[in-house]
């Protein structure tokens, strides 16, 4: 994970408008970048094949003043909806560092289904912005779940900055458990009505939120020198907690 990453987490919003971001435009040749970048990006899951098609905002009927949107593809299998999470989450801070406005667009629909023989999934806009002071002043101000809501255990100083990991509708749907041998990363899955989200959507978006989180989550511990070893699993279970990944700590004195 490239830790250069990390100050962008701090930076990052979502621009859920593109209104008075600048006449500056986003360049050929980064556009060309944006390929480039993400193809060097780390995979969740490396078999599995991905790819992104950027396309002029208006192909997919984007009513909101971006110049593009991004729509990511990837081969569908086991934990596929994660590892596009993972993989786009870097992608959106890379485009923060290019002072690239961005808005993950989850109810987008694509020109094309499918490409390169991989499925759509998910679909973040973007804009250039010509001021950086319109990115993200004060994090901390973003409304999210207190980290003794997400975390149980030592927080080793990373819940603190994890927690504001982007979701759809703000649904924070992580759990971490610190056992003091590894972290235990569940996916949560709340009961009830999930606010302006359809019920069966539910699932399918969480799954990429919680890649997102281990993006984040990773990050944070690399800023923080914590050393663990990754082991995934399928996030196929319906149940309230679905753990997804335990982070075995390589040195026992967290």
């Amino acid at each position: 994970m490239n830790k250069a990453l990390y100050p962008m987490i701090f930076r990052r919003k979502s621009f859920h408008l593109f209104r008075g971001v600048g006449s500056d435009k986003i360049s050929d040749s980064e556009i060309a970048g944006i390929k480039t970048a993400f193809d060097s990006f780390e995979r969740l899951c490396p078999d599995i094949k991905t790819a992104i098609r950027i396309v002029p905002a208006s192909k997919v009927n984007f009513k909101r003043d971006a110049e593009f949107c991004i729509l990511i593809y990837s081969q569908k299998t086991d934990n596929y909806l994660m590892n596009a999470g993972y993989i786009g989450e870097q992608l959106d801070l890379y485009l923060v560092s290019q002072n690239i406005g961005t808005l993950w667009f989850g109810i987008g629909k694509p020109d094309e289904h499918t490409f390169d023989g991989l499925d759509y999934v998910i679909m973040i806009a973007v804009h250039k912005v010509s001021d950086g002071a319109l990115f993200r002043k004060d994090m901390f101000k973003a409304k999210r779940k207190e980290a003794s809501e997400i975390w149980q255990g030592d927080t080793l100083g990373i819940a603190e900055i994890a927690r504001f990991a982007p979701s759809a509708c703000n649904t924070q749907p992580w759990f971490v458990s610190n056992d003091g041998n590894a972290l235990l990363v569940s996916r949560y899955k709340k009961s009830g009505k999930r606010g302006i989200m359809p019920t069966k959507a539910v699932a399918y978006y969480n799954r990429i939120d919680i890649g997102i989180f281990l993006c984040i989550l990773e990050l944070c511990m690399a800023e923080q020198n914590i050393s663990a070893a990754r082991e995934l699993y399928i996030d196929a279970s319906d149940d309230e907690y679905s753990l997804v990944a335990r982070y075995i700590f390589e040195r026992q004195d967290y």
